[in-house]
Protein backbone atom coordinates (compact mmCIF):
# COMPACT_ATOMS: atom_id res chain seq x y z
CA UNK A 1 0.00 0.00 0.00
CA UNK A 2 1.54 3.59 -1.06
CA UNK A 3 -1.01 5.24 0.68
CA UNK A 4 0.85 7.61 3.88
CA UNK A 5 -0.93 6.20 7.25
CA UNK A 6 -2.48 8.20 9.38
CA UNK A 7 -3.34 7.76 13.02
CA UNK A 8 -6.91 9.23 14.19
CA UNK A 9 -7.83 9.75 17.63
CA UNK A 10 -11.54 9.26 18.32
CA UNK A 11 -12.39 11.29 21.25
CA UNK A 12 -15.65 13.32 20.21
CA UNK A 13 -18.13 10.98 22.40
CA UNK A 14 -19.81 12.79 25.17
CA UNK A 15 -19.62 9.79 27.51
CA UNK A 16 -22.72 9.30 29.00
CA UNK A 17 -22.67 6.20 30.55
CA UNK A 18 -19.39 7.10 32.14
CA UNK A 19 -20.35 10.17 33.60
CA UNK A 20 -17.31 11.88 32.81
CA UNK A 21 -14.99 12.69 29.75
CA UNK A 22 -12.99 9.19 28.89
CA UNK A 23 -10.80 11.20 27.13
CA UNK A 24 -9.27 12.82 29.98
CA UNK A 25 -9.51 9.85 32.37
CA UNK A 26 -5.57 8.34 33.69
CA UNK A 27 -6.46 4.62 34.11
CA UNK A 28 -2.75 3.03 34.30
CA UNK A 29 0.10 4.02 36.07
CA UNK A 30 2.05 5.67 33.78
CA UNK A 31 0.43 9.15 34.28
CA UNK A 32 -1.13 9.39 31.01
CA UNK A 33 -4.85 10.09 30.35
CA UNK A 34 -6.49 8.17 27.61
CA UNK A 35 -6.36 10.64 25.15
CA UNK A 36 -2.36 11.29 25.64
CA UNK A 37 -1.85 7.16 25.67
CA UNK A 38 -4.05 7.02 22.22
CA UNK A 39 -1.93 9.43 20.62
CA UNK A 40 0.96 7.99 22.13
CA UNK A 41 -0.05 4.68 20.59
CA UNK A 42 -0.37 6.20 17.33
CA UNK A 43 2.36 7.77 16.50
CA UNK A 44 4.40 4.86 16.80
CA UNK A 45 3.10 3.72 13.89
CA UNK A 46 1.79 6.63 11.71
CA UNK A 47 3.30 9.29 10.08
CA UNK A 48 1.00 11.95 11.66
CA UNK A 49 -1.93 11.49 14.88
CA UNK A 50 -4.58 13.45 14.49
CA UNK A 51 -7.50 13.89 17.38
CA UNK A 52 -11.06 13.77 16.37
CA UNK A 53 -13.27 16.23 18.51
CA UNK A 54 -16.77 17.29 18.15
CA UNK A 55 -17.41 21.14 17.09
CA UNK A 56 -16.88 23.03 20.49
CA UNK A 57 -14.91 20.27 22.34
CA UNK A 58 -12.26 21.46 23.98
CA UNK A 59 -9.00 19.08 23.35
CA UNK A 60 -8.12 17.03 26.79
CA UNK A 61 -4.97 18.12 28.94
CA UNK A 62 -1.85 17.42 27.19
CA UNK A 63 -2.92 17.12 23.61
CA UNK A 64 -2.87 20.87 22.51
CA UNK A 65 0.31 20.19 20.60
CA UNK A 66 -2.28 17.60 18.29
CA UNK A 67 -3.69 18.46 15.08
CA UNK A 68 -7.73 18.32 15.62
CA UNK A 69 -10.07 17.31 13.09
CA UNK A 70 -13.62 18.26 13.77
CA UNK A 71 -16.45 16.66 13.37
CA UNK A 72 -18.74 16.56 10.37
CA UNK A 73 -22.34 18.15 10.92
CA UNK A 74 -24.85 15.55 9.28
CA UNK A 75 -23.73 11.94 10.69
CA UNK A 76 -23.54 11.00 13.98
CA UNK A 77 -21.16 8.96 15.83
CA UNK A 78 -17.45 7.64 14.95
CA UNK A 79 -18.10 7.72 11.44
CA UNK A 80 -18.58 11.68 11.82
CA UNK A 81 -14.81 12.04 12.71
CA UNK A 82 -13.13 9.47 10.65
CA UNK A 83 -15.21 11.18 7.45
CA UNK A 84 -14.02 14.40 8.91
CA UNK A 85 -10.40 12.89 8.58
CA UNK A 86 -10.63 12.01 5.44
CA UNK A 87 -12.02 15.48 3.93
CA UNK A 88 -9.15 16.58 5.45
CA UNK A 89 -6.85 14.05 4.18
CA UNK A 90 -8.41 11.94 1.41
CA UNK A 91 -5.45 10.04 0.04
CA UNK A 92 -4.23 8.81 3.16
CA UNK A 93 -5.18 5.80 4.97
CA UNK A 94 -6.25 6.48 8.40
CA UNK A 95 -5.24 3.91 11.52
CA UNK A 96 -8.96 5.06 13.25
CA UNK A 97 -8.48 4.31 17.33
CA UNK A 98 -11.32 5.00 20.21
CA UNK A 99 -9.89 7.11 22.65
CA UNK A 100 -11.50 4.31 25.20
CA UNK A 101 -9.31 1.51 24.67
CA UNK A 102 -6.92 0.98 27.42
CA UNK A 103 -5.70 -2.64 26.70
CA UNK A 104 -4.55 -1.70 23.02
CA UNK A 105 -0.85 -2.11 22.91
CA UNK A 106 1.78 -0.38 20.46
CA UNK A 107 1.86 -4.43 18.59
CA UNK A 108 -1.68 -4.78 18.28
CA UNK A 109 -1.72 -1.46 15.72
CA UNK A 110 1.63 -2.33 14.44
CA UNK A 111 0.02 -5.83 13.47
CA UNK A 112 -2.40 -3.70 11.72
CA UNK A 113 0.35 -1.70 9.93
CA UNK A 114 1.98 -4.57 9.05
CA UNK A 115 -0.94 -6.47 7.24
CA UNK A 116 -1.55 -3.51 4.75
CA UNK A 117 -1.04 -5.21 1.51
CA UNK A 118 -3.90 -7.05 -0.50
CA UNK A 119 -7.16 -5.63 -1.78
CA UNK A 120 -9.26 -4.05 0.49
CA UNK A 121 -10.84 -0.80 2.27
CA UNK A 122 -10.75 -2.12 5.88
CA UNK A 123 -8.42 -3.62 7.50
CA UNK A 124 -9.71 -4.73 11.55
CA UNK A 125 -9.37 -7.35 13.95
CA UNK A 126 -12.01 -9.70 14.28
CA UNK A 127 -13.99 -9.35 17.58
CA UNK A 128 -13.12 -12.27 20.53
CA UNK A 129 -16.83 -12.17 21.30
CA UNK A 130 -18.35 -11.93 17.51
CA UNK A 131 -16.50 -12.27 15.42
CA UNK A 132 -17.61 -9.28 13.65
CA UNK A 133 -15.04 -6.38 12.34
CA UNK A 134 -14.22 -4.19 15.56
CA UNK A 135 -14.17 -0.98 13.65
CA UNK A 136 -12.59 1.57 15.94
CA UNK A 137 -9.35 0.21 16.06
CA UNK A 138 -8.87 -0.24 12.49
CA UNK A 139 -7.42 1.07 9.04
CA UNK A 140 -9.50 2.69 6.50
CA UNK A 141 -7.37 2.68 3.19
CA UNK A 142 -8.30 5.47 0.75
CA UNK A 143 -10.60 3.71 -1.05
CA UNK A 144 -13.28 3.53 2.11
CA UNK A 145 -14.06 7.21 1.76
CA UNK A 146 -16.45 6.79 -1.00
CA UNK A 147 -17.54 3.77 0.66
CA UNK A 148 -18.15 5.57 3.85
CA UNK A 149 -19.92 8.18 2.05
CA UNK A 150 -22.56 6.61 0.11
CA UNK A 151 -23.49 4.38 3.48
CA UNK A 152 -23.59 8.14 5.36
CA UNK A 153 -25.59 9.24 2.34
CA UNK A 154 -28.34 5.99 3.10
CA UNK A 155 -28.72 6.49 7.03
CA UNK A 156 -26.25 3.90 7.40
CA UNK A 157 -23.66 5.15 10.29
CA UNK A 158 -22.79 2.07 12.17
CA UNK A 159 -19.12 0.95 11.33
CA UNK A 160 -19.11 -2.06 12.39
CA UNK A 161 -21.67 -3.09 9.74
CA UNK A 162 -19.86 -1.03 7.15
CA UNK A 163 -16.76 -3.29 7.34
CA UNK A 164 -18.98 -6.58 8.15
CA UNK A 165 -20.05 -5.60 5.09
CA UNK A 166 -17.14 -4.26 2.96
CA UNK A 167 -14.09 -5.44 1.83
CA UNK A 168 -12.33 -6.12 5.16
CA UNK A 169 -9.82 -8.44 5.60
CA UNK A 170 -9.91 -9.30 9.32
CA UNK A 171 -7.06 -10.42 11.91
CA UNK A 172 -7.59 -12.67 14.71
CA UNK A 173 -6.43 -11.33 17.95
CA UNK A 174 -3.06 -12.95 19.48
CA UNK A 175 -4.61 -15.56 22.12
CA UNK A 176 -3.13 -13.51 24.93
CA UNK A 177 -4.81 -9.95 23.75
CA UNK A 178 -8.39 -11.60 22.99
CA UNK A 179 -10.11 -8.81 25.55
CA UNK A 180 -7.47 -6.32 24.12
CA UNK A 181 -10.82 -4.41 22.29
CA UNK A 182 -13.18 -3.85 25.17
CA UNK A 183 -13.90 -0.39 25.59
CA UNK A 184 -14.78 1.26 29.08
CA UNK A 185 -17.98 2.64 28.89
CA UNK A 186 -19.35 2.91 32.22
CA UNK A 187 -18.05 2.73 35.81
CA UNK A 188 -18.72 -0.87 36.29
CA UNK A 189 -15.95 -1.62 33.39
CA UNK A 190 -13.74 0.42 34.87
CA UNK A 191 -14.24 -1.80 38.22
CA UNK A 192 -13.98 -5.09 35.98
CA UNK A 193 -11.17 -7.48 35.88
CA UNK A 194 -9.81 -7.56 32.31
CA UNK A 195 -6.76 -9.60 31.26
Amino acid sequence: MSAPLLGLLLAGGRSTRMGRDKASMVLGPDGLNQAQRGIWLLSQVCEKTFLSLRPGQTAPPGCGGTGIVCDQGGVAGPLAGILAAFEREPNAAWLAMACDLPFVGAHLLEGLRAARAGDFDFLAYASATDGLPEPLCAIYEPSARGILLGHAARGCVSPRQILAAGRTSLLELPPANRRALENMNTPGDLAAPHH
